[in-house]
């Protein structure tokens, strides 16, 4: 069975800073490569981080049914590819999505059984700092997206988990223990449990 862990937060909250070092960390882990219409950050390439394609390109996949999931984020597009999950189906056990709050939700609500984790800035002051520091995006921008801010954080309400990432390494330790905790529960032991019964 397939351990889908949706991370998600607001903007600079170091979404993918966690995935990526757990992905160091397990090899075994698989990332789902998004789709953007966004410009590529200091950094990113296309095909690791997301896949970066046109508004165009972006459009006709959604006309082609490509996307388990995909919204409208501020001024860009994001999607989830349906092909992400369904080419490693019976491969892996733990696919990681790194997805805005709505994403999350939207996901979530298709396949119940995944785990949604949601990272927390210390403070607003904190989270502002970071989008500044970060160097990619206008004051607009910036400003945009803490005007949303309080609707993105209701919806981490309704999240698994949520963690204060304050501390890079101690949140990364914490999503670890969390997404190996999973395969300890009942569901993933059932088929034992079964065999257990049938010998009695």
């Amino acid at each position: 069975m397939i351990n889908g862990i949706i991370i998600s937060g607001c903007s600079g909250v170091g979404k993918s800073t966690v995935i990526h070092r757990l992905l160091e960390m397990h090899p075994e882990f698989t990332f789902s490569i998004s789709c953007t219409t966004r410009q590529p950050r200091p950094g990113e390439k296309s095909g690791v981080h997301y896949n970066f394609i046109s508004q165009e390109e972006f459009m006709r996949l959604v006309e082609q049914k490509y996307f388990l999931e995909w919204e409208k984020a501020y001024t860009d597009y994001y999607g989830t590819p349906r092909e992400a999950l369904e080419a490693i189906e019976g491969m892996v056990k733990v696919v990681m999505f790194e997805l805005d709050t709505r994403g999350a939700v939207n996901l979530k609500e298709k396949f119940p059984q995944f785990t949604t984790i949601a990272l927390l800035p210390p403070s607003i002051e904190d989270l502002t700092r970071r989008l500044v520091q970060r160097g990619s995006e206008s004051a607009d921008t910036i400003a945009s997206r803490q005007k949303h801010l309080r609707e993105e954080l209701q919806r981490l309400l309704t999240f698994d988990f949520a963690l204060v990432n304050e501390d890079i390494e101690e949140t990364v330790s914490a999503v670890e223990r969390i997404v190996l905790s999973l395969n300890y529960r009942t569901k993933h032991a059932a088929r034992h449990i079964e065999k257990l019964l049938e010998a009695l």
